[in-house]
């Protein structure tokens, strides 16, 4: 008895902390919106104060009015002053109305302009600055589109809360209001309208609850959707689409997509019809209780025409003020839920510190693994969540300068091991050292400004050559203009400047390294042969006069990037994977300039690339498996020596398979 009455007790406890814990989270919700608000728009905090004012202002009006003009039908008052009266009280309702419609307007449009001027442009912003390993994790993927979801339409999410907490303000101040004028008729009346409106407002809270818990799952559906509705449009996919005839395939897994979002939606829409029906019950309750005793008043001759109609019109404003203050609410409380996933995913991250220490400049890096694991979170077979290690007790001493070349099977941690080095994960175990310091206590953007990588997967921007490979927006300008993607305004003033001689010293003085390393990365007689040269714009579709790469000129053009960065430190994970073997030769053939005086990665499943390199490391399941150079490793006859004369056996002579 007593294990069960503390269990109750912690369970009463856990349930008053939540309350608490909502209410605090409501208010911070308030705040937060409010303040950016206010340095959006100062006097715009202000709106939804006076918009909830004038509603209110408005109701009174609209059923004052009709009271008055009876009223003096019913006395019998001269025919001037009741046109007056009629005149009078219509302006008044005009006046109140046009005012208070110009505010409720100015409050969405500000709504409207802060979401598309300011909250998308944080959340934009905080996608691109997460921690990376955050930003890959499975709970990363379901904050940002929980997030993405609360700022992605003008129509519900976090555009509507100005409006809502408006909206709740003036049903509250309309239902006291209201409630003020029927508790004069009869204190009992009120009473039981209070209790019926308790009823309602307690299952519209219980509901909202319900529907936030499927919120993830929505969440789910939608990031499932999204990635086909994109990505079985896309260019690269049409090819496959159309050859390997995936049209009726697609079509089953878009049904099952949109199948699972409809049985989330289903179970949304139940808990909706249940209040619905709720509500019009109680309402039904309501009307009967408060209009029977008005129409019992007015036939026993307690008041006048104009009295039953003033409290007729607040008896019915009063269950209209109800029925939306509960609407209100639930609308406010999904509003605040989208600004809880905002505001959360926003502030998330904000706890990783950051290392003070400066990397000195011009220095050689070199780097020590010390006992280096790393696991990652995933799931079982049964959905049980479990740590997945991908490397493992990595020892290593990488020398200032050296060239090393790591080799292994798919899913032998090569990426991974890379992204150790590059800061963009952190170690599960152990540490990685850079100049003897552990790379944890150097800044994390000063740290990165170690490295230039070319990843297996990157992608160019919509943008001339210059601007992608110099990833600068002062390259994106010429004498203060910036680019017009090519557009005839653009050509005039590049002849104007062509003219005078301006534009083309201008040029030559800024575009040299830049040809240099288009030059190394073997992309030179590309880019001379289109007409805007470095100025061609990247992505036909953007472009009106763009360009589209082939995945190998693509791969050059990064290649060209991660040269001009010119850092320390060069990260080449599968550089040559979409060249053509001629191509790939040529790279090969510069790999000592391209490296020159730089430590330097390089990925490859192709191990005649990998004889260049100083050392070379052959990796399996998440372990060095061996290290040494290339006549060492072939000397030594183990997995090394086996994967390369797999390969080496199709370019013998005689044994070439056309």
């Amino acid at each position: 008895a007593c294990a069960a009455r503390n269990t109750f007790d912690n369970y009463e406890e856990y349930k008053m902390n939540k309350k608490i814990a909502n209410i605090k989270s409501m208010a911070e919700n308030f705040r937060y919106l409010f303040r950016e608000l206010y340095f959006f728009r100062r006097g715009s905090v202000f709106l939804p104060f006076l918009g909830s004012g004038l509603q209110m202002l408005l109701s009174l009006v609209a059923i004052w009015i009709p009271k008055m003009i009876l009223d003096r039908i019913q006395s019998r008052s001269p025919m001037q002053e009741l046109l007056l009266c009629i005149l009078g009280g219509c302006s008044v309702l005009f006046g109140v109305s046009a005012a208070n419609a110009v505010l409720h307007n100015q409050i969405s449009c500000n709504s409207q302009v802060l979401l598309f001027t300011v909250l998308k442009r944080k959340w934009e912003e905080k996608m691109m600055d997460l921690d990376y390993q955050r930003f890959t994790s499975r709970e990363g993927k379901v904050r940002a589109e929980k997030a993405r979801n609360a700022v992605s339409s003008p129509n519900y999410g976090v555009v509507a809360y100005p409006g809502s907490v408006t909206e709740l303000l003036e049903n509250a101040g309309g239902f006291l209001t209201m409630g003020a004028m029927v508790s004069m008729l009869h204190p009992l009346i009120l009473v039981i309208l209070f209790l019926l409106f308790g009823a309602e407002l307690w299952y519209g809270s219980l509901s909202e609850r319900r529907k936030s818990l499927l919120k993830e799952e929505r969440a789910g559906a939608d990031r499932k959707l999204n990635y086909l509705a994109y990505h079985m449009r896309g260019i690269r996919e049409g090819k496959d689409i159309r050859i390997y005839s995936m049209t009726k395939w697609l079509r089953e897994i878009g049904a099952e997509a949109v199948a699972g979002k409809d049985r989330i939606e289903e179970t949304v829409s139940r808990q909706d019809f249940r209040k619905m029906v709720l509500n019009g019950v109680l309402i039904c309750l309501r009307s009967a209780c408060a209009y029977g005793y008005l129409i019992w008043q007015f036939f026993q001759g307690h008041m006048t025409i104009g009295e039953f109609t003033l409290y007729f019109s607040a008896i019915t404003g009063l269950g209209s003020f109800l029925g939306k203050l509960v609407a209100g609410y639930s609308g406010f409380a999904e509003a605040d839920h989208y600004i809880t996933d905002l505001r959360e995913f926003l502030e998330w991250g904000a706890d990783i510190e950051e290392g003070k220490i400066q990397m000195e400049e011009g220095k050689p890096i070199s780097f020590i693994w010390d006992q280096v694991s790393f696991s990652y979170r995933g799931t079982d077979e049964e959905g049980r969540e479990q740590e997945i290690p991908v490397l493992k007790n990595i020892n290593l001493t990488i020398r200032a300068g050296e060239k090393l070349a790591i080799v292994g099977s798919n899913g032998a941690g090569k990426t991974t091991f890379v992204k150790l080095m590059c800061g963009l994960l952190r170690p599960t175990e152990g540490r990685i050292q850079v100049n003897g310091v552990d790379c944890g206590d150097y800044g994390g953007e000063d740290y990165r400004k170690l490295f230039s990588a070319v990843f297996q997967k990157s992608g160019v921007l919509p943008v001339s050559i210059r601007a992608n490979i110099t990833l600068n927006p002062d390259s994106m300008q010429v004498s203060g203009r910036k680019e017009t993607f090519g557009k005839e305004d653009h050509r005039k003033e590049e002849g104007m400047c062509r003219e005078n001689g301006l534009f083309q010293k201008e040029r030559e003085q800024g575009d040299r390294e830049v040809w240099r390393c288009i030059r190394l990365a073997n992309l030179e007689e590309k880019v001379r042969s289109l007409p805007e040269g470095l100025d061609t714009c990247l992505v036909k579709r953007i472009a009106e006069h763009g360009t589209e790469l082939s995945g190998g000129e693509q791969q050059r053009l990064l290649l060209a990037r991660a040269l001009y960065k010119n850092a320390p430190v060069l990260i080449l994970d599968e550089p040559t994977a979409a060249l053509d073997p001629i191509a790939e030769h040529e790279i090969y053939q510069a790999y000592n300039q391209l490296t020159e005086g730089k430590t330097s990665v390089f990925i490859s499943h192709r191990l005649a690339s990998t004889r260049f390199c100083d050392r070379i490391l052959v990796m399996e399941k998440g372990e060095i498996a061996e290290s040494g150079t290339h006549e060492e490793l072939m000397a030594r006859g183990g997995r090394y020596a086996e994967m390369f004369r797999v390969q080496s056996r199709y370019y013998e002579e005689g044994q070439v398979f056309l």
